[in-house]
């Protein structure tokens, strides 16, 4: 089941579009005006595929011209959640990607470095 929330999740822009529902209902302009760079056919594409997870609503106003809003289901609320919660890890993680690199940019005695090809590689544990 992971890997199905993975696969929906991975199409590109698909993130994007649930963080910016996330703030409240937006209309499919709001949402090309939001989101930089995705085309409308693009956008239209992921807004149907979460729609028919339940993941969006969509809702149509009988006016001239036609409105349409997106908003996102509690399934929804609770995936945008998570996605916030992904998003301060990767900032937390990168901070402490970004660390490493410096302190290994910032040795100043490379005679006390051990290369991972010095290093004896361990067996790998066998599953049982």
């Amino acid at each position: 089941m992971i890997d199905f929330g993975l696969a929906v999740l991975s199409p590109r822009w698909t993130t994007e579009i649930l963080i910016n529902l996330a703030s409240g209902p937006r209309r499919t302009t709001q949402l090309l005006r939001d989101l930089k760079g995705v085309s409308a056919k693009t956008l239209c594409q992921r807004l149907r595929r979460l729609s028919e997870l339940n993941i969006v609503t969509r809702k149509t106003f009988a006016e001239v011209p036609p409105r349409v809003e997106y908003n996102l289901t509690e399934e929804g609320h609770a995936l945008a959640g998570l996605l916030h919660q992904m998003k301060e890890l990767g900032e937390k993680l990168q901070v402490v990607d970004k660390a490493r690199a410096i302190s290994h940019e910032t040795v100043e005695d490379a005679s006390e470095l051990t290369l991972c090809s010095d290093v004896e590689a361990a067996p790998l544990a066998t599953a049982v």
